[in-house]
């Protein structure tokens, strides 16, 4: 009970000291979206029609309902003229089906059609009777929508441009000369795979980029029978969600001297000819990629500050408010977590000067640092140890095993309660409360999403990575507000501006 009331008292004077905070953070105005024009003139609308371009290669990261924000910067791309120089494109999870359409010849006029007109994601979850249908198709098809009217639409899309809505990959180097990658996950192999026209040029697109949305539960993922067996395929986020990495080395080079019955020799190193280093260890500096990611998974990113953009205004929209909701309990967790590291950092250092080389402190010693107030103030100690709580009962309270010293062992203890549980349960806006089925299911998701996402972005990788921060739209937010639709649009058009305004500036700086 000692220990309860103390931890109560500590929380209150944290409270109290962060009242000014709190409402200065609460009554922050809110932005609108209709500060788009405000924001044109400025710097990161400065002309740009002079850069270099020298990519030929675009790799596209999955995100789900994100992927919404790469329509803005196709936008900018075909603005500038830059889009009819990419030769080959590639993507994983919804970042295929943008690749995919992009490499059949689609530009802006599709992707804005299908804002305004869809589909979008949710007219793609197709199970005849909702809900009711999840657990039944789970357990006989391990899936919970077929994904046939997805499956219908890619067909429709690829065959304006190709002429076929099974047109495959080799259809489409014949007809365009262009090259498209699309990243699966093999379940069966339990590896990913690269389905291009060096490698699957038969299979069709369509077939490839349903393949690589198959989210799992989601949808039922898709069987493909080969060489006599059956092969069960997922998406390709699963275990590569930002392939940019593909067109580095030989594995997908269309060049005489790369083909594979000359690189797979001789057969017995085979293991080894086929480790990602071997066969894509040589770095293209004809490759840029974009990535995407919001305030929620910001943190698994090592990224170049001069790559990130200025954010666009926050529209007043329901996603908007809940993410400023949790920005605020955010900051104000941060900011109690900075008190309590600082009064803990103030405490043990006095502790220390007191010791006097002793492995142990007594209570004589103990009473000195409370004596010091101007190393360790009464502010501090309230905010470690609460209100109203006399030197003798903060020494028993530390004092576990009651022999009159506090040795390094309780004092660590001490530390572990006030500084890491804080920043376990509340530093972060990357936390999710699972209440139900559905948010266990977005978690796993989120979090494999979140980690393959770390475990792909080579150091490197950066530098060649447009970077385009959804700030408050997660991946599976699938019911935006068309103001969060225009939001997203533009973030991806300033994303792509940054990163060109940054090489350009880059090369000049390299060149003088």
């Amino acid at each position: 009970m000692a220990e309860f009331d103390k931890s109560k008292r500590r929380l209150t004077a944290l409270k109290e000291l962060d009242e000014v905070d709190a409402s200065t953070t609460t009554d922050q105005p809110k932005q609108s979206v209709n500060g788009f024009q405000e924001i044109a003139s400025s710097s990161i609308a400065e002309d740009i029609d002079d850069v270099d371009f020298p990519y030929e290669n675009l790799v596209l990261e999955g995100g789900g309902s994100q992927g919404n924000a790469y329509i803005g910067a196709i936008m900018e791309l075909e603005r500038l003229n830059f889009l009819s120089k990419i030769r080959r494109f590639a993507g994983s999870s919804v970042g295929s089906l943008t690749a995919a359409y992009l490499a059949v010849g689609h530009g802006t006029s599709k992707f804005l059609s299908m804002i305004k007109d869809g589909p979008q994601f949710n007219d793609l979850l197709d199970a005849p009777c909702g809900k009711c249908s999840l657990v039944p198709n789970l357990f006989r098809y391990m899936g919970w929508h077929p994904g046939r009217t997805a499956y219908q639409s890619f067909g429709e899309n690829i065959a304006e441009k190709l002429g076929d809505p099974n047109a495959t990959f080799k259809d489409l180097y014949v007809k365009t000369g262009r090259e498209l990658c699309v990243v699966v996950t093999n379940l069966t192999t339990m590896m990913e795979e690269y389905c291009h026209v060096k490698t699957t040029p038969n299979m069709p697109i369509r077939t490839a980029v349903r393949m690589s949305m198959s989210a799992p539960v989601v949808f039922v993922p898709v069987k493909r029978q080969y060489l006599g067996r059956t092969d069960l395929y997922i998406d390709g986020g699963v275990l590569c969600n930002y392939p940019v990495h593909c067109f580095d080395g030989w594995w997908l080079s269309m060049k005489p001297e790369d083909a594979l019955l000359k690189k797979m020799q001789p057969l017995e190193d085979a293991a080894k000819l086929l480790t990602k280093k071997e066969r894509f260890g040589m770095f293209n500096d004809k490759t840029f990629g974009m990535i995407i990611y919001s305030d929620y998974d910001s943190h698994v990113l090592a990224t170049n500050p001069d790559l990130e953009a200025p954010i666009a205004p926050i529209p007043d929209t329901k996603l908007a408010r809940a993410h400023e909701k949790i920005k605020q309990k955010r900051d104000l967790n941060c900011k109690q977590h900075r008190l309590v590291t600082d009064a803990m950092t103030q405490f043990l250092k006095v502790l220390d000067q007191n010791s006097i080389g002793d492995t142990t402190i007594n209570i004589n010693a103990f009473k000195q640092v409370f004596n010091n107030n101007e190393e360790f103030t009464p502010d501090q100690a309230r905010i470690l140890f609460g209100e109203d709580m006399t030197v003798d009962e903060i020494f028993d309270s530390l004092d576990a095993n009651s022999d009159g010293e506090i040795d390094f062992n309780e004092l660590m203890s001490l530390a572990q309660n006030e500084g890491v549980g804080i920043q376990t349960h509340h530093i972060g806006t990357g936390r999710l409360d699972i209440k139900n089925v559905a948010d266990y299911l977005t978690g796993i998701f989120s979090m494999l999403l979140l980690n393959v996402k770390r475990a792909f972005l080579e150091g490197h990788d950066i530098e060649r990575t447009v970077l385009i921060n959804t700030v408050y739209v997660k991946s599976m937010d699938f019911s935006p507000e068309t103001e969060d639709l225009d939001f997203l649009v533009e973030q991806g058009r300033r994303g792509v501006r940054t990163f060109l305004k940054y090489h350009n500036k880059t090369a000049k700086e390299e060149a003088s």
